[in-house]
């Protein structure tokens, strides 16, 4: 089947220049998101969804949910207009890592048992890298908010 060849290509050659590639288109739609906070809202709702049926799937770690679910409560927390502690570019990278997330048609397709998320943890663990003092400083936010 040529359709299996050209998957086999595509997952072992998924590079560092790969990730930077798509989670720049993603990023480029992230801005558009970030306009209109209904569809950021619907984004959201929909990415905690996908993740909740994919969490503890093959594929699916559990640092990936758990980088994720941090994700996903910043932006709520942003979109609410509790939270604005945060540079507009970063927060592009978070909701970018995350329309990735969402996306059916991604480089690696969700369906494809055991490779489909390893785009998306790739994805998201770049995403995390760029942001991760923004998202540390939320989640300390958060506790402090939890504590009072």
């Amino acid at each position: 089947m040529p359709w299996k060849r050209k998957w086999q290509k595509n997952t072992s050659n998924f590079t560092e220049k790969d990730i930077k590639t798509e989670s720049k288109k993603a990023n480029s739609k992230a801005k558009d998101y970030l306009k209109d906070k209904n569809k950021l809202k619907n984004l959201i709702e929909e990415a905690e969804e996908k993740a909740e049926l994919k969490k503890g799937k093959k594929g699916f770690v559990q640092e990936t949910w758990t980088s994720l679910k941090a994700m996903f409560e910043l932006v709520k927390s942003y979109i609410k207009g509790d939270y604005r502690n945060i540079p507009y570019g970063s927060l592009v990278i978070i909701v970018g890592a995350i329309l990735y997330f969402v996306m059916p048609a991604d480089a690696i397709p969700d369906f494809l048992v055991g490779l489909g998320f390893t785009d998306d943890a790739a994805v998201i663990g770049f995403a995390l890298k760029k942001v991760k003092d923004d998202v540390d400083k939320f989640l300390e936010w958060k506790e402090a908010q939890e504590r009072e």
